[in-house]
């Protein structure tokens, strides 16, 4: 058939996506024309030449292009443009490609810009407005091994709104716990979310919560350096002097052990104390 090529294309672009996909992206799709057999050929050579171009390349942008002039409405096109510019940290430059992955495919790409509006760019309102009508759209979910409740928290965190922080990662939490019912507390509901848990409940000057928050986190990762600082130093605000020196020795003693998600090699994340650029993180003694 005329358009079987680049239904093949299509899928290979993409995921398998969900019926709901499917249907929120009818209406859009509808509205630009079909393209011949000859474009279709030319979108999977252009597709075939960005992938053989380095990620960061003009070069591949320009592929990318080509791509989008034949059809403009191909979110995962926008969304490889946008993707390799945020990871460079050129988040004015990412903004309006990642702008068009969601106009032309929500279900999938929503959340994910809301992910980069958090971690990448720092766009807390964004991404807290963002997360929340995804939430309204298509339930509490999960995006790079996190709840948006998770990410909505965070966001809360930096803008030092902090009893909105503790609501969302307890719901976080409890979300976790729902999904994973038969697992440890501590294993299901995973490690980061307890540290913020308790860099919420630090912030609130909830020290003694804050510091069973993070010994919880612990009890998964071992020797976190990061909640272990925070636990020294909830100690501190307790006035327990030799809690807190023996913490704080302990967390630099194991400052390699910080943060280990994937973005760590392209954002430093809130709170996050072992980071590379920290001087904490040195091996200075």
């Amino acid at each position: 058939m005329k358009y079987e090529i680049l239904i093949v294309f299509l899928l290979l672009l993409s995921s398998c996506s969900d019926p709901i996909s499917k249907s929120k992206e009818k209406s859009v799709l509808e509205k630009s024309p079909p393209i011949s057999n000859e474009d279709s050929l030319r979108m999977q050579d252009y597709w075939s030449k960005a992938n053989q171009s380095a990620v960061y390349s003009q070069e591949r942008q320009k592929y990318l292009d080509s791509i989008l002039l034949i059809k403009p409405d191909t979110a995962y096109i926008w969304q490889q443009k946008a993707m390799p510019l945020y990871k460079e940290r050129k988040y004015s430059l990412g903004k309006p490609f990642l702008a068009k992955a969601v106009l032309y495919d929500s279900v999938k790409y929503l959340e994910y810009s809301a992910f980069l509006k958090c971690l990448f760019s720092k766009e807390y309102e964004e991404s807290i407005q963002e997360f929340l009508e995804a939430k309204n759209k298509f339930g509490d979910r999960y995006v790079m091994d996190h709840t948006y409740n998770f990410y909505i928290g965070i966001s809360y965190l930096q803008l030092n709104q902090f009893i909105k922080a503790k609501e969302f990662l307890i719901k976080s939490r409890d979300q976790q716990f729902k999904d994973f019912l038969n697992e440890p507390p501590e294993e299901a509901c995973h490690y980061l979310d307890w540290f913020y848990l308790g860099v919420a409940a630090y912030e609130l000057k909830e020290y003694e919560s804050a510091i069973e928050y993070f010994e919880t986190s612990l009890k998964v990762y071992t020797n976190f350096a990061d909640a272990l600082y925070y636990k020294g130093i909830s100690h501190y605000k307790l006035g327990n002097k030799d809690e807190a020196e023996l913490f704080l020795r302990m967390a630099k003693e194991n400052r390699e052990n910080t943060i280990n998600e994937d973005q760590v090699y392209y954002v430093i994340y809130p709170y996050q104390v072992f980071h590379k650029l920290s001087p904490l993180a040195g091996n200075n003694k």
